[in-house]
């Protein structure tokens, strides 16, 4: 599935992943130092490999107190579209961006993702790669 950002860049979905945020939260009520310790080990799936990402800060928390938001979000995005490489040495370029958002059940994938990814700065946080 390909993915058209606000910036008119045309990027081919990889993969995508969701997850709870608080699967693994055993005991007790999220508290702002759970919180980090949980944002600061986020990972998106090992079977990804090595890609840079980023994870989007904004708007993580809902509307209840020390309460992230219900679902981490994950998608692998890549081009064959190099960055700045003049020597035509790369491949492609990928990126993986990850961010907090509410379960949206009636929503297609490719909107999650869009809503998700549209305002990204490609050029910014993509790297190339080599095969």
């Amino acid at each position: 599935m390909k993915i058209k950002l606000q910036s008119g860049k045309e990027v081919l979905v990889e993969a995508f992943h969701l997850t709870a945020t608080y699967g693994g939260l055993l005991v007790g009520s999220p508290t702002i130092q759970s919180n980090e310790i949980l944002i600061n080990h986020l990972s998106y799936p090992k079977g990804w490999g090595e890609r840079p990402f980023i994870l989007k800060k904004s708007a993580m928390y809902s509307e209840v107190k020390n309460l992230l938001k219900p679902i981490v979000y994950s998608v692998w995005l890549s081009s064959s579209e190099t960055i700045d490489d003049k020597e035509n040495q790369f491949d492609g370029c990928a990126l993986v961006i990850m961010w907090f958002g509410n379960d949206e059940p009636h929503k297609s994938i490719h909107d999650i993702i869009f809503d998700g990814v549209k305002n990204i700065d490609w050029d910014k946080f993509a790297e190339n790669y080599q095969f």
